[in-house]
């Protein structure tokens, strides 16, 4: 008779979302995973597979978690304060907090030689980059963004700056400058 799982997977997918957000794939030993899970190895193994293959798991929770904030933030009937909501998550200045974004981590780490990586980033950003442009769609409609450049550009424009602005985050040096950082990138935008 198989022994049923007495563990949690969405902590344990939580722990090792942290585990490698803080450190990076390569820098996240499997000891590391087994600590922070409290697991033992095989027991990781034959939950969720190889390193990478966690790895994977835990940065799809994340991008799923990400989106599902964004879309939240980025549907609100008032497209100008969707898109200041979206923004004010990028000014996360906490004291001690840097780490970045998971996402962005994992493009610079991951992305330039893991294909199946750089894939799952590249739908992130098209369907972070089709709610965004459905704002500002919006925003250009109702006349509160600038119609010069395409919804589409903006969109470009938004998502490339918003991945600065958190590759960014992560120094100490520049969480200061990151809340004005923030209300610039809504004002290039704005009509």
């Amino acid at each position: 008779m198989a022994r049923l799982r007495e563990f949690d997977t969405e902590e344990v997918l939580e722990a090792v979302i942290n585990a490698f957000w803080e450190r990076g794939y390569e820098a996240t030993s499997l000891a590391d995973l087994m600590e922070v899970t409290g697991l033992q190895k095989g027991s990781i193994y034959k939950a969720f597979g190889d390193k990478r293959s966690l790895f994977i798991q835990a940065l799809q929770a994340y991008l799923d978690r990400v989106y599902s904030f964004s879309r939240k933030a980025l549907t609100q009937s008032d497209p100008q304060q969707a898109i200041a909501d979206w923004l004010q998550m990028l000014a996360d200045t906490t004291p001690g907090n840097n780490k970045g974004c998971f996402a962005v981590n994992s493009l610079i780490e991951m992305a330039p030689h893991d294909a199946e990586i750089a894939k799952l980033l590249e739908w992130q950003f098209e369907r972070l980059g089709q709610l965004l442009e459905k704002a500002i769609a919006k925003g250009q409609k109702s006349g509160v963004f600038r119609r010069d450049l395409s919804a589409q550009a903006l969109r470009q424009l938004l998502l490339i700056t918003a991945n600065g602005t958190l590759a960014a985050s992560r120094a100490d040096f520049l969480k200061s400058e990151l809340p004005a950082v923030t209300q610039s990138i809504l004002a290039v935008v704005q009509a």
